[in-house]
């Protein structure tokens, strides 16, 4: 999720409007912590239960499977305006994945009985979460489709298109991991298509 999707709840103008539009529900938002991660740092562990989600304010974020030999893959990536979390939201389960910031992060962290709270005293907030959820059906479903349809070449040049800013602040060994292909390939692949190498690994 990028910081230019069409998701209401990721758009802090329709967030703003939302909160500030009940008193109460502006007072508890004001008093959700706020947390900052150094690059690195884990947000949340493979298999730990999630039981809060997070509005990134600023920074990067990685989600990644970890396999039983150690081999990281990346799922995702998400910037500053995304909400991120380790299962869906209200339903504390097991996440399937790592979050870690990959650059250090600020965010403002909602655990996920004041939501089931909020969607109770303040019913207009289910209409952003059911959007937010929506979304999030929609960029998996795409993700999946790209994997399965497309060439690795195609694969990269979607992802510039569609996440150019992603590629400029992400070293080439986790797109490489995100792409699914070895950092050996995106090497070659972008020495034929005539792109300069970078200094990030």
């Amino acid at each position: 999720m990028t910081a230019g999707s069409s998701c209401l709840a990721c758009q802090p103008a329709t967030l703003q409007t939302l909160v500030q539009s009940q008193p109460a529900l502006a007072a508890l938002w004001q008093a959700l912590p706020r947390r900052s991660f150094d690059a690195g740092a884990v947000l949340l562990r493979q298999a730990d239960a999630s039981d809060r989600c997070w509005l990134l304010e600023s920074g990067l974020v990685r989600f990644y499977y970890l396999s039983e030999a150690g081999v990281e893959r990346n799922r995702s990536f998400h910037l500053a305006g995304s909400w991120v979390a380790g299962a869906m939201p209200p339903l504390s389960l097991p996440s399937p994945c790592t979050i870690e910031a990959v650059e250090a992060t600020r965010v403002v962290e909602l655990p996920y009985a004041a939501l089931h709270d909020w969607q109770r005293q303040f019913p207009q907030t289910q209409t952003l979460l059911d959007d937010a959820l929506g979304y999030l059906f929609t960029q998996q479903s795409r993700r999946e489709a790209q994997l399965l349809t497309l060439s690795p070449e195609e694969r990269y040049q979607r992802f510039l298109q569609m996440d150019g800013e992603l590629a400029a602040r992400l070293p080439m060994h986790q797109v490489a991991s995100y792409l699914g292909i070895s950092h050996v390939s995106l090497s070659r692949m972008r020495a034929r298509l005539g792109m300069t190498p970078t200094r990030r690994g």
